[in-house]
């Protein structure tokens, strides 16, 4: 049976846009959420709390950058994810000789900000012959496979490039579904991971829905009041093992297996008694022969809203019983916001960096679990969870009930 293993990893998001950075914030606990600057916060009365990418800033590859520019946001991002993760596993240049090597990137809006783009630019009332080059042009990056396709092409990745939308738990069905195909001996390397950018659309939709918080993320906090819209990439290099041992990489880690479900309740709404997210983490702990007792803790979705709170922590008391009583719960929301379809990718290189350094980072604003909770977490790692970091089962849930659970492993030679 082919094993599936991580050999690079990169991160665009409001933290850090270089992993080892990524990692010292997110274990000081410290916060990329701040005032709305991207957006006239007037329009948005009370809550105007963000977690904004500087690109521009924090990552230095201007050739990159002037290459995807063009193509929007969400593009760029993840070219600057994969930039990065495929460094980090040791290919430095672009691919010059014909390949399987693929790349699968999950999304929740795409290339929305293309559309907002032209909209504030270009009048829909222009005569065609009155349209500009640049508008024309700009008009044919909307379609949501340049996500992969434009990086496909930069990098001359000859096997599969795929866009997989299935909102907010894009990342980890773009993770799960390249596990699947390097283990059926489709591929021996694909790029997987998820990126958004932060658009006007995105931000307006949860404020509408009232889902937005006025100062903070609390995941799981008793006085939680909502979730903070985020942005970036994130991208992990999966490799055969045989192939990554050939050619001498680091590993990172391993994924074990992944479990798919679907609340099939609502458009927007968890279902309460969590049936979806039971069954997905079900279907991931029997996919990867992993022993649920063996779960060091669980990476949770964890978006601080009333309502997808109480739906996780009924689905992790479904599959861990009293268990759970003793089990680290970590959502890093609290420090990234929620950046969409980037949001489990990021999460993904955090359990592997948390499998590789043997560390749990710490939950932030997290003071008292919900008391409405039929039953509680540890809030904090005991110390005796470090250097004992084995499996993280990582949770990701989306709008229309779609739900995707991987288990992440600490790599043994074995």
């Amino acid at each position: 049976m082919k094993r599936i293993v991580i050999t690079g990893m990169g991160v665009v998001s409001p933290l850090a846009c270089e992993k080892e950075i990524f990692w010292e914030k997110i274990l000081n606990g410290e916060s990329g959420v701040g005032d709305l600057t991207k957006l006239d916060s007037s329009n948005y009365k009370g809550a105007t709390r963000a977690a904004e990418v500087d690109l521009e800033k924090d990552y230095n590859n201007p050739e990159l950058l002037k290459h995807f520019k063009p193509y929007g946001k969400a593009v760029t991002y993840a070219a600057a994810a994969v930039d990065m993760g495929l460094k980090d596993a040791g290919f430095g240049k672009r691919f010059t000789e014909k390949n399987n090597y693929g790349i699968i990137l999950g999304t929740t809006n795409g290339n929305q900000d293309i559309v907002e783009r032209i909209v504030d630019k270009w009048s829909l009332e222009m005569e065609h012959e009155d349209l500009t080059t640049e508008a024309a042009k700009t008009l044919t990056y909307f379609r949501p496979i340049e996500l992969s396709a434009s990086i496909a092409k930069y990098y001359n990745l000859g096997g599969t490039n795929m866009v997989i939308p299935t909102a907010c738990a894009a990342g980890n069905y773009a993770i799960g579904t390249a596990y699947s195909m390097i283990r059926e001996g489709r591929s021996s390397i694909i790029i997987a991971g998820g990126a958004d950018p932060f658009t006007r659309s995105c931000y307006t939709v949860f404020y509408r829905l009232g889902a937005m918080s006025k100062d903070n993320c609390k995941p799981f906090d008793q006085d939680r009041n909502g979730m903070v819209v985020g942005e970036g990439a994130a991208v992990l290099v999966l490799e055969e093992l045989e192939h990554a041992l050939a050619r001498g990489a680091k590993i990172y880690g391993e994924i074990k297996g992944y479990g798919l479900a679907c609340d099939a309740y609502d458009p927007t709404a968890p279902e309460p008694s969590g049936s979806g997210a039971t069954l997905s983490m079900t279907n991931a702990l029997k996919s990867s022969n992993v022993d649920k007792n063996s779960i060091t803790y669980v990476s949770a979705h964890g978006t601080g809203t009333k309502a997808n709170d109480a739906h996780e922590i009924n689905a992790m008391s479904n599959v861990f019983g009293e268990d759970i009583k003793t089990m680290y719960v970590n959502g890093i929301k609290s420090m990234l916001g929620h950046c969409m379809g980037a949001a489990s990718a990021l999460e993904a290189v955090t359990a592997t960096l948390s499998l590789h350094y043997q560390k749990v980072p710490k939950n932030r604003n997290t003071v008292k679990i919900d008391e409405a909770f039929k039953t509680h977490f540890l809030i904090q790692p005991s110390t005796e969870i470090e250097n004992k970091v084995d499996h993280v089962l990582s949770n990701s849930f989306a709008f229309g009930g779609n739900i995707c659970s991987v288990i992440f492993s600490k790599y043994d030679s074995k």
